[in-house]
């Protein structure tokens, strides 16, 4: 029987090269933490700890058929993820964006 592994998965949205550069400006200088350049800097929306492939795929597929404007997001909260107690990744928070961004988590 061939056992097929899930996936962890994140749905992310690029930030425009202004605001990545500003981000990837204000290293905290943590001992350990390397930044990453500002082409990979992401906004992450969800993460899925365990995906199968068929899942993945759909995923994929639906995602891909989304498209947005510029859209207003402020940024509060700074922190870090560790790893045996040394910071690995810095986090920023965003506060509440436009409500279009995030229909399904309003309450009806």
């Amino acid at each position: 029987m061939t056992r097929v592994s899930a996936q962890r998965l994140f749905i992310a949205i690029d930030l425009p090269d202004q605001i990545a550069e500003s981000l990837a400006a204000l290293d905290p200088h943590y001992r350990g933490l390397i930044f990453s350049p500002p082409s990979r800097s992401t906004s992450h929306l969800a993460f899925f700890a365990a995906v199968d492939p068929t899942t993945a795929n759909l995923l994929k597929e639906k995602l891909a058929a989304i498209s947005f404007r510029a859209f207003f997001l402020p940024v509060l909260g700074l922190g870090t993820f560790s790893r045996n107690r040394m910071p690995h990744i810095l986090w920023i928070g965003v506060g509440h964006a436009h409500p279009h961004l995030f229909p399904t988590a309003q309450a009806k």
